[in-house]
């Protein structure tokens, strides 16, 4: 995938975003919920952007920090948490403390899921992401149930080169919206 073709697709979610605001006065974070999953009985959609109120940050400044940050920077955030997760996995593994292991591995997973099932597939850009996230998601799976570091590690490396990509994008994207003060 070019870097000229991730930014067009970030640039048509950011528009495909605002032109939902316009119409229904709502920002995505506010209603977002994914066509593919279903409503859970706690009145939270799986896979929505924000968490049931149990399970809230409990710092207020954290939290407010993900209510009011952009869709791409929410996207930001979920590659960094699946990076410090695999991070925590690698070390666990190091250590033989399987059940840690597991359960980092587990939450990397997760994210991985998150971002497949909020993917748009209908261009070829969406498909092509969608092949790499499922790649990486089965490269996690094998590092799990294999106990193999190298198979951690390669799925580690293209989590960081779609957070690089993202990142850039996003900064290419305020610099054009703003001026040259946009930094992600």
């Amino acid at each position: 995938m070019s870097f000229q073709n991730a930014q067009t697709a970030y640039k048509q979610t950011m528009k495909q975003a605002e032109d939902y605001q316009k119409t229904t006065g709502k920002t995505a974070n506010q209603t977002f919920t994914p066509a593919s999953a279903p409503s859970s009985g706690s009145g939270a959609a799986l896979g929505s952007v924000n968490p049931p109120q149990q399970k809230q940050a409990a710092n207020p400044y954290q939290q407010n920090a993900l209510d009011t940050a952009s869709s791409g920077d929410l996207t930001l955030l979920l590659y960094n948490g699946c990076i410090k997760f695999i991070d925590k996995a690698d070390k666990a593994m190091e250590e033989n403390n399987i059940e840690d292991k597991n359960k980092f591995i587990k939450r990397a997973q997760d994210i991985i899921r998150e971002l497949m099932i909020t993917l748009k597939t209908d261009s070829d850009i969406g498909q092509n992401m969608y092949s790499l996230y499922d790649f990486i998601h089965r490269r996690l799976i094998d590092a799990n149930v294999q106990n193999d570091r190298e198979a951690l590690q390669e799925a580690r490396g293209f989590v960081v080169d779609f957070r690089d990509t993202w990142k850039e994008i996003i900064k290419l994207d305020r610099q054009q919206r703003f001026g040259e003060g946009g930094q992600a």
